[in-house]
């Protein structure tokens, strides 16, 4: 109680520039936009790990064998500039590595990256009549644009609504903005929870009477080589020596799921979008110099980076292997439900 009251306090200058500028866009002073075209955004209010790309990925799945979809994102960490389509031979700093992850998985779909998020629509608008509805990935906090639909997301393990600001805690925006949402998913539902423990989640967020909450659940799909080519019998044996790498924001699940298949005998932990710089291609090099038995599990995110680094050693390539994240609804009538939900809101 003590800690969050001097939060409180030390987080105010911050907490005040955040009011002033929602309400610049309440009162009209700011400018927001709707479009006349079906815009769904999936966002949160807190920095990291909540799974906006691969909820991104579970809406494309519900709506790109009906209809012509497109993904638009900011490219977070790229180093180009403005509006560009992302391909699938582009490289992270082209792209950024989770629209360039989009991409590679929905070939066929329109994937676009560009921070102005209008003048990137009307691009895409332009270039690609067809498309019906056009996905923004991390999106709740741009103002300038009112979706159609928007999808705010909350961790089950930490909800944002007991969360602290920056620095003292992971929330980038006030609480309170949570009720711009027409739809709050709660992520990382174990799959074992019962009734009770989801019937919590209403007291903790106690979302609008007009708010949706619906629940999903983390998966994982079975490891493949990241280097194909290069792969040996050590891939997919019954080895239970693992070298973990990630670069993601929350490595707890991923963990507690390798844990499952094997014993996890070094974890190299980097920052979320961590770029692979010489010294750190080094150190997985020289893990499995260390453990010359083990298999390398890592991160379908950090799989995009770590393909583009040329000095692995020919022994990481040989045995390192990118397990895909899955998202799914808690309920086959969720996900039913979700669907309706867009399907009367957008088209």
């Amino acid at each position: 109680m003590f800690f969050s009251l001097i939060a409180h306090i030390a987080t105010s200058p911050y907490r005040f520039v955040l009011w002033i500028r929602h309400k610049c866009y309440d009162w009209g002073i700011l400018k927001s936009v709707s479009l006349d075209i079906p815009v769904v955004s999936i966002g949160n209010i807190t920095v990291g790990g909540t799974g906006k790309t691969p909820h991104t990925e579970l809406v494309v799945r519900l709506f790109s064998q009906e209809i012509p979809i497109a993904v638009l994102s900011r490219g977070y960490k790229r180093s180009s500039k403005g509006f560009r389509y992302v391909d699938v031979a582009n490289s992270v700093s082209d792209a950024g590595d989770e629209p360039l992850q989009i991409k590679r998985k929905f070939p066929s779909v329109v994937v676009a990256v560009d921070a102005n998020r209008i003048a990137g629509i009307d691009r895409i608008r332009q270039d690609h009549p067809h498309v019906k509805l056009i996905v923004l990935d991390d999106a709740f906090q741009y103002r300038r644009l009112r979706p159609m639909y928007s999808i705010l997301l909350s961790d089950f393990y930490r909800p944002y609504t007991q969360d602290l600001l920056l620095p003292f805690g992971r929330l980038r925006d006030l609480k309170s903005q949570a009720k711009r949402a027409d739809m709050i998913v709660v992520t990382k539902t174990p799959p074992q929870s019962s009734q009770t423990e989801r019937e919590n989640q209403y007291n903790i967020l106690e979302p609008n009477p007009n708010q949706k909450l619906f629940f999903t659940c983390y998966g994982y799909d079975a490891p493949y080589p990241l280097f194909p080519e290069e792969a040996t019998d050590l891939v997919g044996s019954t080895s239970n020596e693992i070298v973990a790498i990630t670069g993601i924001a929350q490595p707890k699940p991923f963990l507690e799921h390798i844990s499952k298949i094997g014993t996890v005998v070094g974890h190299l932990k980097f920052g979320d979008h961590h770029h692979f710089g010489p010294k750190d291609i080094c150190d997985i090099n020289e893990a499995i110099v260390r453990h010359p038995h083990a298999v390398i599990y890592t991160t379908e995110k950090d799989a995009m980076r770590l393909r583009e680094a040329s000095t692995l050693s020919k022994d990481v390539k040989s045995c390192v292997c990118v397990i895909s994240i899955k998202i799914d609804f808690f309920t086959s009538d969720e996900r039913t439900e979700l669907k309706k939900c867009l399907s009367l809101a957008n088209f």
